[in-house]
């Protein structure tokens, strides 16, 4: 039998035959790794997705590959008989198929089809044409969609049961692509009551991911016992540009119309200069912030160097983005995002109520000691909370510091990580933050000039997209929840999250992790805190 793979492969080099085979490996990766589950699933390929791998010309290609393998082209030719062209020999030249679509107009009437078998109909999948049971609903469901409230869980879990045990009726285990497909239907038609939002309305992700997880999760455990049990799984591959572009809306900018590459190196070195001169305190000068804007092209150029560079040589070359508004100014070029602003309106806004729905209930022991603390900043008595719901150590992402210590002596007490960490500089008997640094790759990079922790944590949250890193494993649930909820990042497709093998957080052992838009763990929270808002717990 024909796998998918080689299914493919077949594909790819009929359009690009002369494409070579390291390439189409990873053409392949790539469509897997965005969740690419049936041939079928090519028509949802976008240039996008494989922008990073192939010339313009050949994704053009590929693409009009993809659409006709999975669209049914119709004939319906009308064909005019000429003097050296007889309809009989012109129809016979046809396949059968095509032949049952040709009308022949010839003096002599109809020429005779008595081979060929009518057309068989083209069936739609059943997922164009399923139609959700909404009067099998529980009334609440019901009612919560005519009025665009939110249903109960309890109301939506059983909505869920009911979709499930109706797909089942024409697919006993349908596929991931198959359960988005009805999961985006219903978020289209009610998103007030079904869609992964935040309170202005703004979707996360898709807005589907909740309700898909639950769908699948429903149909796995039906079929737990099943002989129709499928394990689709995929070659999760290595690239590393989606990661790095995820999120992002200048990645890689053209220079200024009035600027050239050698005027922008100019004024590269004259930051440098003014550097030299002044220091970090040079970075409250208008000019400078003026000539960190002009160079923002020329910054992205050194950040996304192929291999990519190490952080002390882009200090070398680019100091002032190593201070606090340097950090905040480049990741708003980058995002369109004023990271500082987006937190400290997210804690205003929902940061109580966060704390408020763990003190109803916690989830766990952690969870627990964190709210018997007294005296805890709000926005830092949050991600204290989050990172225990999620069962991640505070360390993976903050680490607490006497507020005498200096960068030196941090970096020679310290084994500081290699990824990004918050250092939290406080006075020892009242706990009062005095001062903060961010590290990365074993070094500060990063003091701050405000003691308190939202600023810290949005400098060291912008260093994730400002230079292309990944979410560490012992924080990616929380800095996902960061990026979703509070500075409202929220792409439809990707994921900062770490890819390929890691420890599992329960066992220890090393596992592949899977690959989501949105975490499993974090859409739930999101989930159940709408919820709590909407006073439905």
């Amino acid at each position: 039998m024909t796998t998918m793979f080689e299914e493919l492969k077949a594909i790819i080099l009929r359009a690009l035959p002369t494409i070579d085979e390291n390439t189409v490996q990873k053409l392949i990766n790539q469509l897997q790794t965005s969740g690419l589950e049936s041939i079928d699933d090519l028509k949802y390929v976008r240039q996008e997705d494989i922008a990073d791998l192939l010339p313009i010309i050949q994704q053009r290609k590929l693409l009009d590959a993809f659409k006709m393998e999975t669209e049914i082209i119709t004939l319906n030719l009308q064909i005019e008989p000429t003097a050296t062209s007889p309809g009989s020999s012109v129809l016979s030249s046809l396949p059968c198929s095509t032949q049952s679509s040709v009308r022949m107009s010839t003096s002599t009437g109809s020429s005779s089809q008595e081979n060929c078998e009518p057309p068989s109909l083209i069936r739609k999948a059943w997922t164009e044409t399923f139609q959700v049971p909404w009067n099998l609903m529980p009334v609440e469901v019901q009612t919560a969609i005519s009025e665009g409230k939110r249903p109960s869980p309890a109301a939506r879990r059983q909505m869920v049961r009911v979709l499930a045990d109706e797909m089942r009726k024409y697919d006993l285990n349908p596929t991931r692509s198959q359960c988005l497909s009805v999961c985006r239907s219903i978020i289209h038609q009610y998103p007030k009551s079904f869609a992964d939002q935040r309170e202005n309305g703004q979707l996360l992700g898709g807005g589907y991911t909740s309700l898909l997880i639950q769908l699948k999760t429903r149909i796995e455990n039906l079929n737990r016992t099943s002989s129709f049990r499928q394990h689709r799984t995929s070659d999760l591959g290595g690239k590393r540009g989606p990661t790095d572009i995820y999120g992002c809306t200048r990645f890689q900018p053209d220079l200024p119309p009035e600027e050239t590459n050698d005027t922008v190196e100019v004024k590269r070195q004259k930051l440098e200069d003014i550097y030299g001169q002044e220091g970090v305190k040079g970075s409250e000068r208008s000019e400078v912030k003026q000539l960190m804007e002009t160079t923002f092209c020329l910054q992205r150029c050194h950040i996304n160097a192929l291999p990519a560079p190490a952080i002390a040589d882009i200090r070398d070359k680019w100091p002032y983005l190593f201070t606090q508004k340097g950090l905040y100014a480049h990741f708003e070029l980058l995002t369109d995002i004023n990271v500082l602003r987006a937190l400290e309106f997210s804690m205003e806004e929902c940061g109580k109520n966060i704390v408020e729905f763990f003190k109803s209930k916690p989830t766990n022991d952690k969870v627990q000691a964190v709210l018997s603390e007294d005296d805890v900043e709000l926005s830092l008595r949050v991600i204290q909370l989050l990172m225990a719901h999620f069962e991640e150590s505070i360390e993976g992402l903050v680490l607490f510091e006497n507020s005498f210590a200096t960068a030196a002596d941090l970096e020679s007490m310290l084994t500081l990580p290699a990824t990004p960490r918050l250092l939290l500089l406080r006075e020892k008997t009242s706990g009062r933050i005095e001062h903060w640094m961010v590290s990365l790759e074993g070094h500060i990079i990063c003091e701050g000039i405000q003691p308190t922790f939202l600023t810290g944590l949005a400098a060291v949250f912008s260093t994730f997209y400002s230079f292309n890193l990944q979410y560490q494993e012992e924080a990616a649930c929380t800095l996902e929840f960061i990026q979703r909820r509070f500075v409202g990042i929220n792409p439809e497709r990707g994921t900062k999250a770490g890819r390929g093998k890691v420890p599992s957080k329960k066992t220890g052992r090393v596992i592949h992790k899977k690959i989501t838009t949105v975490n499993r763990n974090v859409s739930t929270l999101l989930r159940k805190l709408v919820d709590f808002e909407w006073d439905f717990i």
